[in-house]
């Protein structure tokens, strides 16, 4: 009997323990140069993070019912300023999400807080997250991407090795304070 109930406390204890992860962390604020770096350090799968700007579409989406779409981040509204990043919403989903009519301009963009609430490109935002690495394999390596030289001009260089995932997810959208 003793053994039973020892057993059904260890359980309930990590049962309850592995509750604290995910949406309920505290998250990490970060950087646009931060954010692009998540990919590369084994130890941020798992934890949460946040980014904090003004959502924008850059471009003409494709519009589905069940997919995400890449919503960018800018420090100031309207697509103006420095980019700081892009985290892909669901589409139509009324918590956490993002909706664009049919027929859009960017000025179109609504974006809905964790409690359904409906923020536009001028309203400042924080997207927290939990990141989803795959780090049962090796990074990937040899990844190219063109930046610019000190001069401006475009050159291609390797990127630090990166480890495969899914990245973003478990989406927490809320005002900015």
């Amino acid at each position: 009997m003793k053994m039973t109930i020892l057993t059904l406390l260890a359980g309930s204890t990590l049962a309850i323990s592995s509750c604290g992860a995910g949406k309920d962390q505290p998250a990490t604020p970060i950087n646009a140069d931060q954010f692009e770096k998540l990919y590369e350090n084994k130890d941020n799968d798992g934890k949460r993070f946040s980014l904090t700007g003004y959502p924008y579409l850059n471009s003409d989406v494709t519009v589905r019912n069940d997919m995400e779409i890449a919503v960018s981040l800018f420090s100031q509204p309207k697509g103006k300023g420095d980019y700081i990043a892009s985290i892909d919403l669901g589409y139509k989903d009324n918590k956490n999400g993002m909706y664009i009519p049919d027929k859009f301009t960017a000025d179109d963009l609504q974006v809905f807080d964790k409690e359904g609430n409906s923020l536009g490109v001028n309203d400042k935002i924080t997207i927290s997250f939990e990141m989803e690495l795959d780090t049962r394999r090796p990074p990937r390596t040899g990844i190219k991407k063109l930046e610019k030289d000190e001069n401006g001009h475009p050159k291609m260089v390797e990127q630090k090795p990166a480890y495969y995932g899914d990245g973003p997810s478990d989406i927490i959208i809320e005002k900015a304070k």
